[in-house]
């Protein structure tokens, strides 16, 4: 990924990742119906993930979620805008970009309200990510 090596982040040794963990992690949080509405995120949805990575519409690589690397990737597509996480995990041990989390907002949204969207928690620090609009 040219976007990472930009900002000095090698990742042409790793693989991704989306595991059972992550799968129920985001039923958990992000699939109440109730709570969520129409942005609900079923199971089908994970079929999405390899397009969002492979063309994502934005992506902001190199930010740093609850202090671990991180990427992410955004995609819109029928009137939803797609947040999609994954985790750098480059030790000796585990070398890989793993899922973290999934959501959807049910709205198109510009760079401005995405980058308000994922920082408004304060849980993600995007000063030294790289961010690309994908056009």
């Amino acid at each position: 990924m040219e976007a990472a090596a930009e900002i000095g982040l090698d990742y042409s040794e790793l693989t991704h990742e989306v595991t059972d963990h992550f799968k129920n992690h985001v039923i958990n949080r992000h699939g109440d119906p109730v709570k969520h509405g129409t942005a609900t995120v079923i199971t089908t949805d994970f079929e999405k993930i390899p397009v969002m990575v492979r063309k994502p519409d934005m992506a902001i690589v190199g930010a740093i979620r609850n202090g671990f690397f991180c990427n992410v990737y955004i995609k819109i597509e029928d009137g939803v805008t797609w947040h999609y996480f994954d985790q750098v995990l480059a030790s000796k041990r585990n070398r890989s970009l793993r899922s973290s989390t999934l959501y959807k907002v049910t709205r198109p949204l510009f760079l401005e309200d995405v980058l308000k969207n994922i920082t408004h928690n304060c849980k993600t620090d995007i000063s030294k990510a790289k961010i690309l609009e994908i056009q």
